[in-house]
This record gives C-alpha cells, structure tokens and sequence, in this order.
C-alpha cells in the first residue's frame, strides 16, 4: 500500500511574491532595530594619535563613551544587517547607527589616525 502525498504543492510565484511584501510590509510596521537617534555628547578624552602612547587610556574612556551614547554593540557586537527588502525600516536605522558609530570614532583620532 503507498501512502498519500502529504507534500505541500509548490507556491505559485504570484502568491510568493504577495507573501514577501506582505513580510515586508510588517516587519518595516515594526522594525527590530531602532535609531540611536542624535547623540548629545561628543568624545571628551585625547586625540588617540600614534606617538602619545596613550592607548590603554583612550580605549578604556572610549569603551565607556560608546556605551554612554548606545552605540557599544555597533562596535564590539555589531547586530546583523537586516534584509533591505523585508526590513527596509531596520535596515536604513542600522546603517545611520552603524554611520555614526564610525564617525564617534572618528573624531577622536588624530588627522593621521584617521587616514
């Protein structure tokens, strides 16, 4: 005796293409990673530049001041890029908090860190 196909049919390509607006429509209602938004304070310790042999205390005050302004994880931890098409809202929002971690940075290195 064979048994009954219990496999589901293929999705039309139709309805698939219904279903990933429709996943993308809700996940862009409520997207998974939020903006930092504008961060109020900026960097406050030395310049980090290749001959003031301060290092450890710069990494140590910049450690601190990313966890202060919320971007620590985009750093050290970074979230997984959210999917573009299915995520638009989340995705935009990951890359200004990613773009902002950079620039935080940035700015607390020296002219000739920065290059």
């Amino acid at each position: 005796m064979t048994k009954p196909d219990t496999s589901l049919p293929p999705i039309p390509e139709l309805l698939s293409d219904q279903i990933a607006e429709m996943r993308r429509i809700d996940n862009s209602a409520n997207p998974l990673i939020l903006p930092v938004g504008k961060v109020s304070m900026s960097w406050t310790g030395h310049i980090l530049d290749r001959d003031n042999g301060k290092w450890l205390e710069w990494s140590y005050n910049m450690d601190l001041e990313l966890s202060m302004v919320q971007l620590w994880e985009y750093v050290f931890d970074a979230p997984a890029t959210p999917h573009p098409t299915y995520e638009p809202r989340a995705r935009r929002a990951w890359a200004s908090n990613n773009r902002l971690a950079c620039s935080f940075i940035k700015r607390a290195l020296s002219p000739s860190e920065q290059k």
